[in-house]
């Protein structure tokens, strides 16, 4: 399984309405997501409109190739894209984050 974390930002003053349209994430995206192999995502906001999220799924690299091209993807990102500094699909708008500690990891 794979974990991946990374960073992203939205505006500041779009904060409430970030928040508003995650209430209620479309059903057939969060569908899909389950079957391409994402387990878990989560997403966390700080006030100055920073995202951390963290996902796991059974293989990233074959999830971001079949979210690329699909209308569920696209059609979420109509509703949140604007809502970002930079777009996560465009260069710097998603910082990938390395991994540094995971409690489950064998320790020496």
């Amino acid at each position: 399984m794979d974990r991946v974390a990374f960073t992203m930002k939205i505006r500041p003053e779009c904060r409430e309405e970030y928040l508003k349209l995650h209430e209620h994430v479309d059903g057939p995206l969060i569908e899909e997501y389950r079957r391409l192999g994402v387990r878990n995502y989560a997403i966390y906001l700080a006030e100055d409109g920073t995202l951390f999220a963290f996902l796991e799924c059974d293989d990233f690299e074959a999830y971001k190739r079949a979210v690329e091209g699909s209308p569920n993807q696209k059609e979420w990102g109509k509703k949140v894209y604007h809502l970002f500094e930079v777009k996560p699909d465009e260069p710097g708008g998603l910082v990938m984050l390395s991994p540094a500690f995971h409690m489950d990891q064998e320790t020496p």
